[in-house]
Protein backbone atom coordinates (compact mmCIF):
# COMPACT_ATOMS: atom_id res chain seq x y z
CA UNK A 1 0.00 0.00 0.00
CA UNK A 2 3.08 2.13 0.49
CA UNK A 3 4.57 1.82 -2.83
CA UNK A 4 1.29 2.60 -4.38
CA UNK A 5 0.92 5.42 -2.22
CA UNK A 6 4.48 6.85 -3.58
CA UNK A 7 3.88 5.96 -6.60
CA UNK A 8 0.92 7.93 -6.84
CA UNK A 9 2.74 10.73 -5.62
CA UNK A 10 5.77 10.75 -8.02
CA UNK A 11 3.19 10.15 -10.96
CA UNK A 12 1.23 13.28 -9.84
CA UNK A 13 4.41 15.18 -9.18
CA UNK A 14 5.20 14.15 -12.88
CA UNK A 15 1.98 15.24 -13.97
CA UNK A 16 2.57 18.92 -12.62
CA UNK A 17 5.73 19.02 -13.80
CA UNK A 18 4.72 18.25 -17.63
CA UNK A 19 1.89 20.91 -17.30
CA UNK A 20 3.84 23.46 -15.92
CA UNK A 21 6.48 23.16 -18.55
CA UNK A 22 3.18 22.86 -21.75
CA UNK A 23 2.25 26.03 -19.77
CA UNK A 24 6.01 27.82 -19.50
CA UNK A 25 6.45 27.15 -23.03
CA UNK A 26 3.28 29.42 -24.59
CA UNK A 27 5.31 31.75 -22.59
CA UNK A 28 8.57 31.57 -23.58
CA UNK A 29 10.03 34.93 -25.92
CA UNK A 30 10.35 33.70 -29.84
CA UNK A 31 13.74 33.76 -31.66
CA UNK A 32 13.43 36.31 -33.31
CA UNK A 33 12.97 37.84 -30.06
CA UNK A 34 15.62 35.96 -28.19
CA UNK A 35 18.20 36.85 -30.46
CA UNK A 36 17.13 40.57 -30.52
CA UNK A 37 17.53 40.28 -26.97
CA UNK A 38 21.23 38.83 -27.29
CA UNK A 39 22.48 41.23 -29.32
CA UNK A 40 21.02 44.57 -27.56
CA UNK A 41 23.03 42.35 -23.91
CA UNK A 42 26.35 42.18 -26.23
CA UNK A 43 25.95 46.30 -27.26
CA UNK A 44 25.63 46.93 -23.16
CA UNK A 45 28.34 45.11 -23.06
CA UNK A 46 30.54 47.00 -25.76
CA UNK A 47 29.59 50.42 -24.52
CA UNK A 48 29.84 50.02 -21.14
CA UNK A 49 33.36 51.44 -19.97
CA UNK A 50 33.62 54.31 -19.39
CA UNK A 51 37.21 54.68 -21.44
CA UNK A 52 36.32 51.89 -23.91
CA UNK A 53 38.47 49.06 -24.70
CA UNK A 54 42.34 47.77 -24.89
CA UNK A 55 43.00 45.32 -27.52
CA UNK A 56 46.47 43.89 -28.17
CA UNK A 57 45.94 42.95 -30.94
CA UNK A 58 47.93 39.62 -32.96
CA UNK A 59 46.55 38.69 -36.39
CA UNK A 60 47.74 35.97 -36.68
CA UNK A 61 50.66 33.53 -33.92
CA UNK A 62 53.42 34.74 -36.37
CA UNK A 63 52.81 39.07 -36.10
CA UNK A 64 54.18 41.28 -33.37
CA UNK A 65 51.59 42.99 -31.34
CA UNK A 66 49.28 46.44 -32.37
CA UNK A 67 48.02 48.46 -29.83
CA UNK A 68 44.56 49.12 -30.27
CA UNK A 69 41.66 51.38 -28.41
CA UNK A 70 38.15 50.55 -29.00
CA UNK A 71 35.74 52.86 -28.09
CA UNK A 72 31.28 51.93 -28.83
CA UNK A 73 28.72 53.85 -28.63
CA UNK A 74 25.09 53.17 -28.58
CA UNK A 75 24.21 54.84 -31.93
CA UNK A 76 26.54 51.95 -34.04
CA UNK A 77 29.57 54.04 -34.12
CA UNK A 78 32.99 52.76 -32.64
CA UNK A 79 36.14 55.13 -32.38
CA UNK A 80 39.08 53.12 -33.08
CA UNK A 81 42.54 54.23 -32.00
CA UNK A 82 45.60 52.48 -33.26
CA UNK A 83 49.79 52.74 -33.42
CA UNK A 84 49.76 52.02 -37.18
CA UNK A 85 51.72 54.93 -38.47
CA UNK A 86 50.95 53.90 -42.46
CA UNK A 87 48.94 55.96 -44.70
CA UNK A 88 50.01 59.73 -42.98
CA UNK A 89 48.83 58.43 -39.73
CA UNK A 90 45.30 57.89 -41.52
CA UNK A 91 44.51 55.14 -38.82
CA UNK A 92 45.36 56.71 -35.73
CA UNK A 93 42.20 57.54 -35.30
CA UNK A 94 38.52 56.94 -36.83
CA UNK A 95 35.56 57.11 -36.08
CA UNK A 96 32.97 54.02 -38.15
CA UNK A 97 29.95 52.27 -38.05
CA UNK A 98 29.33 48.81 -36.08
CA UNK A 99 26.89 46.08 -35.77
CA UNK A 100 25.87 43.12 -34.18
CA UNK A 101 24.61 40.55 -35.93
CA UNK A 102 23.61 36.92 -35.08
CA UNK A 103 25.01 34.19 -38.14
CA UNK A 104 27.10 31.72 -37.12
CA UNK A 105 26.95 33.27 -33.23
CA UNK A 106 26.66 36.53 -31.69
CA UNK A 107 28.60 38.67 -34.38
CA UNK A 108 30.85 42.10 -34.24
CA UNK A 109 31.36 43.83 -37.98
CA UNK A 110 33.62 46.86 -38.53
CA UNK A 111 31.24 48.07 -40.96
CA UNK A 112 33.54 50.28 -43.03
CA UNK A 113 37.18 50.67 -44.23
CA UNK A 114 39.56 51.38 -41.48
CA UNK A 115 42.84 50.17 -39.74
CA UNK A 116 41.29 46.43 -39.32
CA UNK A 117 40.49 46.35 -43.02
CA UNK A 118 43.93 47.96 -43.83
CA UNK A 119 45.78 45.35 -42.17
CA UNK A 120 43.19 42.35 -43.97
CA UNK A 121 44.59 43.59 -47.02
CA UNK A 122 48.24 43.56 -46.46
CA UNK A 123 49.91 40.54 -48.49
CA UNK A 124 47.41 40.72 -51.11
CA UNK A 125 44.49 39.65 -48.24
CA UNK A 126 47.37 36.74 -46.84
CA UNK A 127 48.10 38.55 -43.56
CA UNK A 128 45.66 36.93 -41.38
CA UNK A 129 44.01 40.28 -40.40
CA UNK A 130 40.14 40.22 -40.06
CA UNK A 131 37.19 42.98 -39.26
CA UNK A 132 34.50 40.19 -38.19
CA UNK A 133 34.67 38.75 -34.69
CA UNK A 134 32.46 36.15 -33.19
CA UNK A 135 31.50 36.46 -29.54
CA UNK A 136 33.06 33.45 -27.35
CA UNK A 137 32.48 34.72 -23.87
CA UNK A 138 32.64 37.16 -21.16
CA UNK A 139 35.57 36.44 -18.93
CA UNK A 140 35.15 38.26 -15.71
CA UNK A 141 35.52 41.56 -16.68
CA UNK A 142 36.33 40.82 -20.36
CA UNK A 143 35.06 40.17 -23.25
CA UNK A 144 36.38 37.01 -25.69
CA UNK A 145 35.76 36.97 -29.40
CA UNK A 146 37.53 34.85 -32.45
CA UNK A 147 37.83 35.98 -35.84
CA UNK A 148 35.17 34.53 -38.50
CA UNK A 149 37.61 34.70 -41.71
CA UNK A 150 40.24 32.42 -40.23
CA UNK A 151 39.14 28.92 -41.47
CA UNK A 152 41.19 27.12 -38.77
CA UNK A 153 43.60 28.33 -35.95
CA UNK A 154 41.11 31.33 -35.51
CA UNK A 155 42.88 34.27 -33.96
CA UNK A 156 41.32 34.93 -30.59
CA UNK A 157 40.82 38.98 -29.38
CA UNK A 158 40.34 39.28 -25.90
CA UNK A 159 38.68 42.92 -25.22
CA UNK A 160 40.07 44.25 -21.94
CA UNK A 161 38.67 47.76 -20.20
CA UNK A 162 41.10 50.12 -21.08
CA UNK A 163 42.25 52.26 -17.80
CA UNK A 164 41.68 56.35 -18.02
CA UNK A 165 45.31 56.71 -19.07
CA UNK A 166 45.34 54.19 -21.72
CA UNK A 167 45.95 56.39 -24.65
CA UNK A 168 49.30 57.88 -23.20
CA UNK A 169 50.90 54.38 -23.84
CA UNK A 170 50.71 55.01 -28.10
CA UNK A 171 54.01 54.95 -29.66
CA UNK A 172 53.23 56.52 -32.80
CA UNK A 173 56.00 58.81 -33.02
CA UNK A 174 58.28 55.76 -32.56
CA UNK A 175 56.53 53.60 -35.48
CA UNK A 176 56.30 56.44 -38.10
CA UNK A 177 60.18 57.02 -37.69
CA UNK A 178 60.68 53.15 -38.34
CA UNK A 179 58.37 53.25 -41.57
CA UNK A 180 61.16 55.71 -42.66
CA UNK A 181 63.28 52.98 -42.43
CA UNK A 182 61.69 51.35 -45.05
CA UNK A 183 63.18 53.08 -47.94
CA UNK A 184 65.54 51.37 -50.47
CA UNK A 185 65.44 47.25 -50.50
CA UNK A 186 64.74 45.44 -52.85
CA UNK A 187 61.15 44.78 -54.18
CA UNK A 188 60.87 41.54 -56.22
CA UNK A 189 58.51 39.24 -54.87
CA UNK A 190 56.64 41.74 -52.80
CA UNK A 191 60.22 43.66 -50.95
CA UNK A 192 62.28 42.73 -48.73
CA UNK A 193 62.09 44.06 -45.14
CA UNK A 194 64.13 46.89 -44.48
CA UNK A 195 67.53 45.95 -42.25
CA UNK A 196 68.77 48.24 -39.15
CA UNK A 197 72.51 47.91 -37.91
CA UNK A 198 72.30 47.64 -34.20
CA UNK A 199 75.18 49.50 -32.64
CA UNK A 200 76.11 48.83 -28.69
CA UNK A 201 77.98 51.92 -27.89
CA UNK A 202 78.95 50.89 -24.97
CA UNK A 203 80.53 47.51 -25.80
CA UNK A 204 81.62 48.52 -29.17
CA UNK A 205 79.18 45.59 -30.70
CA UNK A 206 76.90 45.28 -33.75
CA UNK A 207 73.99 43.40 -34.44
CA UNK A 208 72.23 42.99 -37.55
CA UNK A 209 68.24 42.27 -38.05
CA UNK A 210 65.96 42.76 -40.83
CA UNK A 211 62.58 44.37 -39.54
CA UNK A 212 59.01 43.65 -41.28
CA UNK A 213 57.45 46.82 -40.14
CA UNK A 214 53.87 46.02 -41.27
CA UNK A 215 54.10 42.42 -39.42
CA UNK A 216 56.12 43.70 -36.59
CA UNK A 217 58.36 40.47 -36.82
CA UNK A 218 62.44 41.13 -36.37
CA UNK A 219 64.59 38.29 -37.26
CA UNK A 220 67.72 38.42 -35.60
CA UNK A 221 70.87 37.82 -38.36
CA UNK A 222 74.42 37.87 -36.27
CA UNK A 223 76.05 40.30 -33.68
CA UNK A 224 80.00 40.69 -33.53
CA UNK A 225 82.41 42.91 -32.34
CA UNK A 226 82.98 46.55 -33.93
CA UNK A 227 81.18 48.91 -35.29
CA UNK A 228 80.92 48.75 -39.10
CA UNK A 229 80.37 46.25 -42.00
CA UNK A 230 84.20 46.06 -42.62
CA UNK A 231 84.44 45.25 -39.36
CA UNK A 232 81.65 42.84 -39.28
CA UNK A 233 83.21 41.05 -42.37
CA UNK A 234 84.62 37.57 -42.41
CA UNK A 235 85.25 38.31 -38.05
CA UNK A 236 85.67 35.21 -36.81
CA UNK A 237 84.73 36.27 -33.47
CA UNK A 238 80.77 36.87 -35.37
CA UNK A 239 77.64 34.77 -33.68
CA UNK A 240 75.08 33.85 -35.98
CA UNK A 241 71.52 34.72 -33.91
CA UNK A 242 69.03 33.68 -36.23
CA UNK A 243 66.05 34.38 -33.59
CA UNK A 244 62.61 35.17 -35.15
CA UNK A 245 60.21 37.32 -32.44
CA UNK A 246 57.35 39.51 -32.75
CA UNK A 247 57.64 42.96 -31.14
CA UNK A 248 55.08 45.83 -30.07
CA UNK A 249 55.44 49.39 -29.33
CA UNK A 250 54.21 51.13 -26.10
CA UNK A 251 55.32 53.79 -23.95
CA UNK A 252 58.29 55.01 -26.45
CA UNK A 253 59.80 51.59 -26.52
CA UNK A 254 60.39 48.67 -29.17
CA UNK A 255 59.55 45.59 -27.38
CA UNK A 256 60.58 42.55 -27.92
CA UNK A 257 58.23 39.33 -27.30
CA UNK A 258 60.67 36.95 -27.47
CA UNK A 259 64.17 38.54 -26.16
CA UNK A 260 67.43 37.11 -27.30
CA UNK A 261 70.83 36.75 -25.68
CA UNK A 262 74.32 36.30 -27.32
CA UNK A 263 78.24 36.15 -26.23
CA UNK A 264 80.46 38.08 -28.20
CA UNK A 265 83.66 39.19 -26.05
CA UNK A 266 83.98 38.78 -22.70
CA UNK A 267 80.20 38.49 -21.24
CA UNK A 268 76.83 37.85 -22.44
CA UNK A 269 74.37 40.32 -23.76
CA UNK A 270 70.66 40.06 -23.72
CA UNK A 271 68.06 42.42 -26.05
CA UNK A 272 64.51 42.39 -24.75
CA UNK A 273 63.46 46.36 -25.39
CA UNK A 274 65.27 49.41 -27.26
CA UNK A 275 64.32 52.65 -25.53
CA UNK A 276 64.53 54.60 -28.90
CA UNK A 277 64.51 58.59 -27.98
CA UNK A 278 66.48 60.48 -30.78
CA UNK A 279 65.64 60.15 -34.41
CA UNK A 280 67.39 61.90 -37.41
CA UNK A 281 68.13 61.98 -40.87
CA UNK A 282 71.57 61.83 -40.37
CA UNK A 283 72.85 58.43 -41.82
CA UNK A 284 75.32 57.88 -44.70
CA UNK A 285 73.74 57.47 -47.92
CA UNK A 286 72.95 53.66 -49.40
CA UNK A 287 74.40 54.76 -52.58
CA UNK A 288 77.50 56.33 -53.48
CA UNK A 289 76.14 58.09 -56.42
CA UNK A 290 74.05 60.65 -54.42
CA UNK A 291 73.84 62.43 -50.81
CA UNK A 292 70.34 61.02 -49.49
CA UNK A 293 70.50 60.53 -45.90
CA UNK A 294 69.52 57.70 -44.30
CA UNK A 295 68.06 57.05 -40.57
CA UNK A 296 69.37 57.23 -37.03
CA UNK A 297 67.60 56.59 -33.95
CA UNK A 298 69.38 56.86 -30.52
CA UNK A 299 68.61 55.18 -27.54
CA UNK A 300 68.94 52.71 -25.01
CA UNK A 301 69.44 49.04 -25.20
CA UNK A 302 68.17 47.57 -22.13
CA UNK A 303 71.02 46.28 -19.90
CA UNK A 304 73.39 46.80 -22.68
CA UNK A 305 73.54 50.59 -22.71
CA UNK A 306 73.54 53.62 -25.13
CA UNK A 307 72.67 51.96 -28.53
CA UNK A 308 72.41 53.62 -32.12
CA UNK A 309 70.29 52.63 -35.15
CA UNK A 310 71.24 52.82 -38.84
CA UNK A 311 69.58 51.26 -42.11
CA UNK A 312 71.76 49.22 -43.89
CA UNK A 313 72.23 46.67 -46.70
CA UNK A 314 74.09 44.18 -44.96
CA UNK A 315 73.52 40.61 -44.54
CA UNK A 316 75.31 37.48 -43.80
CA UNK A 317 74.04 34.84 -45.84
CA UNK A 318 74.74 37.15 -48.58
CA UNK A 319 78.59 36.92 -48.10
CA UNK A 320 78.37 33.30 -49.94
CA UNK A 321 78.67 34.99 -53.61
CA UNK A 322 82.17 34.84 -54.39
CA UNK A 323 84.57 34.09 -56.61
CA UNK A 324 84.08 31.00 -58.91
CA UNK A 325 86.81 29.65 -60.87
CA UNK A 326 85.29 26.24 -62.49
CA UNK A 327 82.31 28.09 -63.60
CA UNK A 328 80.02 31.00 -64.28
CA UNK A 329 77.09 32.68 -62.69
CA UNK A 330 73.68 32.68 -64.69
CA UNK A 331 70.33 32.67 -65.18
CA UNK A 332 67.42 32.91 -67.43
CA UNK A 333 67.67 36.89 -68.81
CA UNK A 334 63.91 37.27 -68.06
CA UNK A 335 65.30 37.62 -64.18
CA UNK A 336 66.87 41.17 -64.85
CA UNK A 337 64.63 43.77 -63.52
CA UNK A 338 64.77 47.68 -63.43
CA UNK A 339 63.43 49.90 -60.81
CA UNK A 340 59.45 49.29 -61.62
CA UNK A 341 60.61 45.18 -61.01
CA UNK A 342 59.63 44.84 -64.59
CA UNK A 343 61.87 42.56 -66.65
CA UNK A 344 64.58 43.73 -68.98
CA UNK A 345 63.98 41.18 -71.35
CA UNK A 346 60.18 41.74 -71.91
CA UNK A 347 60.00 45.48 -71.90
CA UNK A 348 63.16 46.90 -71.41
CA UNK A 349 66.62 47.63 -73.05
CA UNK A 350 67.49 44.01 -73.42
CA UNK A 351 64.37 42.93 -75.37
CA UNK A 352 65.06 46.30 -77.57
CA UNK A 353 68.27 45.37 -78.44
CA UNK A 354 68.84 42.15 -77.77
CA UNK A 355 65.45 40.31 -78.47
CA UNK A 356 66.54 36.79 -79.05
CA UNK A 357 69.14 37.11 -75.92
CA UNK A 358 68.52 33.53 -73.66
CA UNK A 359 71.39 34.17 -71.12
CA UNK A 360 72.44 36.62 -68.53
CA UNK A 361 75.97 35.04 -67.72
CA UNK A 362 78.44 36.65 -64.77
CA UNK A 363 82.25 35.26 -64.84
CA UNK A 364 83.76 36.24 -61.41
CA UNK A 365 87.40 35.17 -60.83
CA UNK A 366 86.74 32.54 -63.78
CA UNK A 367 89.52 30.21 -64.82
CA UNK A 368 89.13 29.46 -68.33
CA UNK A 369 90.93 29.60 -71.53
CA UNK A 370 89.88 32.08 -73.86
CA UNK A 371 87.39 33.64 -71.35
CA UNK A 372 88.05 36.38 -69.52
CA UNK A 373 88.03 35.95 -65.53
CA UNK A 374 85.51 38.65 -65.04
CA UNK A 375 82.41 39.85 -67.26
CA UNK A 376 79.11 40.32 -67.82
CA UNK A 377 76.77 40.26 -70.63
CA UNK A 378 74.40 38.01 -72.55
CA UNK A 379 74.17 34.67 -74.38
CA UNK A 380 71.82 34.76 -77.32
CA UNK A 381 70.38 32.22 -79.26
CA UNK A 382 68.75 31.96 -83.24
CA UNK A 383 65.95 30.21 -84.65
CA UNK A 384 68.28 27.40 -85.61
CA UNK A 385 69.54 27.42 -81.94
CA UNK A 386 73.09 28.85 -82.89
CA UNK A 387 74.39 30.54 -79.53
CA UNK A 388 76.58 33.75 -79.29
CA UNK A 389 78.09 35.24 -75.89
CA UNK A 390 78.34 38.93 -75.73
CA UNK A 391 80.82 39.64 -72.46
CA UNK A 392 82.13 43.15 -70.89
CA UNK A 393 84.64 43.06 -68.54
CA UNK A 394 84.96 44.39 -64.96
CA UNK A 395 87.90 45.13 -62.71
CA UNK A 396 88.96 42.32 -60.01
CA UNK A 397 87.11 42.50 -57.16
CA UNK A 398 86.50 41.19 -54.04
CA UNK A 399 83.42 41.08 -51.61
CA UNK A 400 83.05 42.83 -48.38
CA UNK A 401 80.40 41.95 -46.37
CA UNK A 402 77.84 41.07 -48.66
CA UNK A 403 78.77 44.49 -51.20
CA UNK A 404 80.60 43.42 -54.35
CA UNK A 405 82.07 46.53 -56.98
CA UNK A 406 81.44 45.83 -60.89
CA UNK A 407 83.74 48.26 -62.02
CA UNK A 408 82.79 48.05 -66.03
CA UNK A 409 85.94 48.25 -68.61
CA UNK A 410 85.68 49.18 -72.04
CA UNK A 411 87.34 45.55 -72.68
CA UNK A 412 84.82 43.08 -74.73
CA UNK A 413 84.51 39.25 -75.23
CA UNK A 414 82.50 38.37 -78.44
CA UNK A 415 82.49 34.22 -79.66
CA UNK A 416 81.58 35.98 -83.09
CA UNK A 417 82.17 39.17 -84.31
CA UNK A 418 79.29 41.46 -83.30
CA UNK A 419 76.95 42.94 -85.50
CA UNK A 420 77.33 47.04 -85.92
CA UNK A 421 75.59 48.63 -82.89
CA UNK A 422 75.46 45.71 -80.64
CA UNK A 423 78.55 46.74 -78.60
CA UNK A 424 76.87 49.75 -78.06
CA UNK A 425 73.76 48.21 -76.87
CA UNK A 426 76.15 45.65 -74.71
CA UNK A 427 77.63 48.89 -73.13
CA UNK A 428 73.98 50.64 -72.31
CA UNK A 429 73.09 47.32 -71.04
CA UNK A 430 74.93 46.69 -68.16
CA UNK A 431 76.09 50.36 -67.55
CA UNK A 432 72.22 50.94 -66.84
CA UNK A 433 72.26 47.70 -64.59
CA UNK A 434 75.31 48.06 -62.60
CA UNK A 435 75.53 51.61 -62.61
CA UNK A 436 78.30 52.79 -59.84
CA UNK A 437 79.02 49.19 -60.15
CA UNK A 438 78.01 48.78 -56.11
CA UNK A 439 75.67 45.75 -55.72
CA UNK A 440 74.37 43.84 -52.56
CA UNK A 441 74.22 40.24 -52.54
CA UNK A 442 71.35 38.39 -50.84
CA UNK A 443 71.09 34.44 -50.85
CA UNK A 444 67.47 33.50 -51.97
CA UNK A 445 66.06 30.64 -50.12
CA UNK A 446 65.98 27.45 -52.42
CA UNK A 447 65.64 23.86 -52.13
CA UNK A 448 67.32 22.76 -55.13
CA UNK A 449 69.49 25.63 -56.14
CA UNK A 450 71.59 28.32 -55.16
CA UNK A 451 70.39 31.60 -56.28
CA UNK A 452 71.70 35.20 -55.52
CA UNK A 453 70.09 38.56 -55.60
CA UNK A 454 71.85 41.21 -56.72
CA UNK A 455 70.49 44.23 -55.84
CA UNK A 456 71.82 48.40 -56.96
CA UNK A 457 70.56 50.34 -54.27
CA UNK A 458 71.17 53.27 -56.56
CA UNK A 459 68.67 52.48 -59.13
CA UNK A 460 67.14 49.73 -57.75
CA UNK A 461 67.99 47.15 -60.36
CA UNK A 462 67.75 43.46 -59.38
CA UNK A 463 69.79 40.67 -60.82
CA UNK A 464 68.59 36.95 -60.08
CA UNK A 465 72.02 34.49 -60.60
CA UNK A 466 72.19 30.38 -60.11
CA UNK A 467 76.07 29.81 -59.05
Amino acid sequence: MEVMKRFWVVTMGLCVVLYSCGDDDNDLPSFDERQTEAIEELIDELTEPVNGWRLDYQPTPDAGLFFILLDFDDNGQVTVRSDLADNDGQFFEQTIPYRVDNALGLELILETYAVFHYMFEQDRSTFGAEFEFIFQEQSGSNLVFESKSDISNRTQLVFIPAAPDAEASFSRELAENLNVYEGVTPQIFGGDPPIQHLVLNDQNISVFWSIDISKRVIEVDIAGEGTTVEEISGNPSNVAINHTTGYTLLDGKLILMEPFSFTVGSGQITISELTLTDFSMTGPSLCALDMESTPVYDGQAGGAGSLTVFKTLFDSNGQGFQPMEDSNYGVNVIFIFNEEARSLAEEGSIQENFPNAVQFVLNYGLDSAGLPANAVGLVTEDESGNQKTYLREFEPTTTIGNKVQITLTNDFYYSETPEPGEEESLIQITDEIFGNGEMYTYDVPSNTLTVFRLFNPCNRYEVFLVQ
